[in-house]
Formats: C-alpha cells, sequence, structure tokens
C-alpha cells in the first residue's frame, strides 16, 4: 500500500472526525491545518449545554434557496472557525480539509478568516450553488480542490454511508 499524501492524510482525519457530529441530515468534518500542524477540528453538531438532534430531532427551518435547513446544528466548519480563534488571530496560510463541499455560508465565513485553500473529499448531495462558490472563491483569490477518498470511502449522509458509519463507529468502541 502507498503511503497517503498529504492532502490525502489530513482529509481521511476530516472523515474520522465526522464520526462525532450529531447531526444526521450530514455526518461533516473539517480540519484546519497550517505548516503541517492540526490546529483545529470541528464537525456538525448543537452547542454546548444545546440538545442534540440527534437526542431530540432537527429544527428545521425553510431557507431562501428553498431548502430546510437545521438551526440546532453549528456546521464543522463553524465549530472548526470558533475553536481556532480561541488562539489565533487569523487563519491566513490556513488549509481547511472538509469532508463534503461546505456550504456558501461556511465558505465565506472561512474566506474571511483569511483560509485561501480548501479540500474536500465529496460533493454534498444539497451542495451550494456553483456560480455562487466561484464569485466568492475569485473574489477571495481562493481555491477549492476535490479529492476523493483513498482506498478507503468515510463520506456519511446517505443510507449507504449510515451503515459504514455504523460499523466504524462499532469497531472504534470495541477497540478493534
Amino acid at each position: 500500500m502507498r503511503r497517503l499524501t498529504k492532502d490525502e492524510y489530513f482529509l481521511s482525519l476530516a472523515h474520522l472526525v465526522a464520526i462525532r457530529a450529531t447531526c444526521d441530515r450530514l455526518w461533516a468534518g473539517c480540519v484546519l491545518v497550517k505548516d503541517g500542524e492540526i490546529l483545529a477540528t470541528g464537525y456538525n453538531g448543537a452547542p454546548s449545554q444545546m440538545d442534540e438532534c440527534d437526542e431530540v430531532g432537527h429544527l428545521l427551518v425553510m431557507g431562501d434557496d428553498g431548502r430546510e435547513h437545521c438551526l440546532r446544528t453549528v456546521h464543522a466548519e463553524g465549530s472548526a472557525i470558533l475553536q481556532i480563534r480561541k488562539r489565533v488571530p487569523n487563519l491566513l496560510g490556513v488549509t481547511a480539509y472538509i469532508n463534503a463541499t461546505p456550504c456558501e455560508n461556511c465558505l465565506s465565513a472561512l474566506l474571511h478568516c483569511g483560509v485561501k485553500r480548501i479540500v474536500c473529499g465529496a460533493l454534498y448531495r444539497n451542495g451550494s450553488r456553483k456560480e455562487v462558490v466561484e464569485r466568492l472563491l475569485s473574489a477571495w483569490g481562493a481555491v477549492m480542490e476535490y479529492h476523493p477518498s483513498p482506498d478507503i470511502t468515510l463520506t456519511f449522509g446517505t443510507e449507504v454511508q449510515d451503515a459504514k458509519r455504523a460499523s466504524i463507529v462499532r469497531v472504534a468502541k470495541e477497540g478493534k
């Protein structure tokens, strides 16, 4: 087996971070890296002291885009940004590794903080509008790259992948 590239390695970690997610609309994970060092991680879930979607259900509203959005959930990217901003004033030179494409709001937040490179493992099924994403990236001089997962696929959010998630969690709990 070949050695993973750095992008594959950090993206694989984003997939693993997603296992902690508590909103089953998408198990998302984000890893923020600078100079080969992990600075923060984040996953979809409710803020501290608030009930999780897994426990009490979703808090859904209809968005302007005609899609339902869960208001109970802080997205993985937002969670990672909140973690890193406790220690680092800006994210210049940071690369964001995310297991699925970010929503437009999270993409905008990453760009506003100084992230210029975003590496995604998969297109989210309700992904952002392509033209909006391209305009945001162009305006900020940033790039978004797509790297399908290496040999293992841990992208969560569909029924088939839910079964994989259950298997991974079981193995992790059993210590195998």
